[in-house]
């Protein structure tokens, strides 16, 4: 009896051994299919046109559409694909389906996706382009060419994605004879977009960025471009911090013009969630804010200042060839600002916070107004002079620069020769 059990479990054993890859591809199957459905969204359309699942491998062919009409009309127009589909070629693994894919339709653009996943779902991916490149129509006579670029990365079930992403070069060739070239083009992220919002840190940087007229002499060169956004929720305070960093190491442009270790680092801190992430998703589905439904837009500015948030500008320098100029600022809007939507102007008096600036006497000297202008803040001990150039340090209370010397002025000044400027324009 016991030998008939020891065969019995040899059997099952092995039952289940031969049996596991019809499960797998059964399990694969159902994880493709949610993986699809879940990339439907109003702008693009996505399914699956058949299905061949077999012992070991499958085959399986999905379609992919824009939606969109103002995409696809300008897709149409620059005579680039609407609908894209694709063949995939899937291994059943003992844990994990491996899939290569390629685009059917177009067969002869170098395009290729690896993928593995795992039966939870997870799954890494590697997306390499060969070198390709685009040759414009008659009314677009202009070239594209990208060298050999990849992106991998991982996607969880639970919408946690990372990615890696490197192109090399990519020059456009116009027919006049001018040239665009981008050098060392990379990104990468890490994070979670939930309600249209992305929390987490993506960065993207460009080693260099030169256009070139059509005698092949330089009209603008960048060199160092970066750009970082981060994103946090505070799930105890109910509360989203932004921030996004810019940066540049140099640029030069006709004449001689030269401007220099340029960064801008603003942050929108402490901002209600929900409110928040209303009024990103009612801008990203109305082509102009003035489209959007008031009765919707209201509400929600009203509880994004209610609730209070922060505004920074936690560093701003730069230089024009020698000449230096330096900022930061900080504005608080505090909590219980109500009434916004009805009353805008209750927002100033409300704002508190602190303003720094500083500009070397070269960049002052240049311009004779704001020559003029600095030379009266000094008087008035409102700009302290120093060797190199002018110092300006303000605390913000009640919506009114409060200077050392406690002097006092509105803050909507600084704004007025901007709305001036504005109001002489139309």
């Amino acid at each position: 009896m016991n030998q008939l059990k020891k065969y019995g479990a040899i059997g099952g054993a092995v039952a289940l051994v031969l049996c596991w890859p019809l499960a797998v591809g059964h399990i694969g199957q159902q994880v493709v299919e949610d993986g699809v459905e879940q990339l439907n969204n109003e702008g693009v359309t996505a399914e699956i046109v058949s299905y061949g699942r077999g012992y070991l491998s499958s085959n399986v062919e999905t379609r992919y559409q824009v939606n969109d009409p103002v995409l696809k009309e300008q897709l149409e127009v620059d005579g680039l694909p609407t609908e894209v589909v694709v063949q995939s070629e899937i291994s059943h693994g003992l844990f994990s389906l491996t899939a290569n894919s390629h685009i059917q339709n177009y067969p002869d653009f170098p395009l290729a996706l690896k993928t593995v996943t795992q039966l939870n779902g997870n799954t890494e991916f590697a997306l390499s382009l060969d070198s390709w490149s685009y040759q414009g129509d008659d009314a677009q006579k202009v070239s594209m060419s990208i060298s050999p670029s990849v992106v991998t990365g991982t996607a969880t079930v639970l919408g946690q994605l990372t990615f890696n992403a490197n192109i090399p070069s990519i020059q456009l060739d116009f027919e006049n004879g001018e040239q665009l070239t981008l050098t060392d083009l990379s990104a990468n992220g890490v994070g979670k977009k939930e309600q249209g919002f992305w929390l987490g840190d993506q960065s993207v940087t460009l080693k260099n960025f030169t256009i070139l007229d059509e005698m092949h002499t330089s009209i603008l060169n960048i060199d160092d471009l970066g750009y970082t956004f981060k994103s946090s929720f505070d799930s105890e305070a109910d509360r989203i911090d932004t921030q996004h960093i810019f940066s540049m190491s140099n640029m030069t442009y006709p004449d001689g013009g030269q401007l220099s270790d340029l960064k801008v680092d603003f942050a929108l801190t402490s901002l209600d969630r929900e409110s928040f992430e209303g009024l990103v998703d009612l801008y990203q589905t109305n082509p102009t804010i003035a489209q959007a439904d008031i009765t919707t837009l209201a509400p929600l500015i009203e509880t994004l200042f209610a609730r209070g948030f922060n505004v920074a500008m936690n560093d701003m320098h730069f230089k024009v060839a020698d000449d230096e100029f330096k900022s930061n600022w900080l504005l608080k809007v505090p909590e219980g600002t109500e009434n916004v939507s009805r009353d805008p102007s209750v927002v100033m008096p409300a704002l508190t916070g602190n303003m720094n600036a500083y500009m070397s006497e070269g960049m002052v000297n240049v311009n004779p107004m704001l020559a003029q202008g600095i030379d009266e803040l000094v008087v008035m001990e409102m700009v302290t002079q120093q060797d190199a150039g002018y110092q300006m340090k303000a605390d913000i209370e009640g919506g009114q620069l409060v200077f050392a010397n406690g002097q006092k002025i509105p803050l909507v000044a600084l704004f007025l020769p901007l709305l001036m400027g504005q109001s002489m324009g139309q």
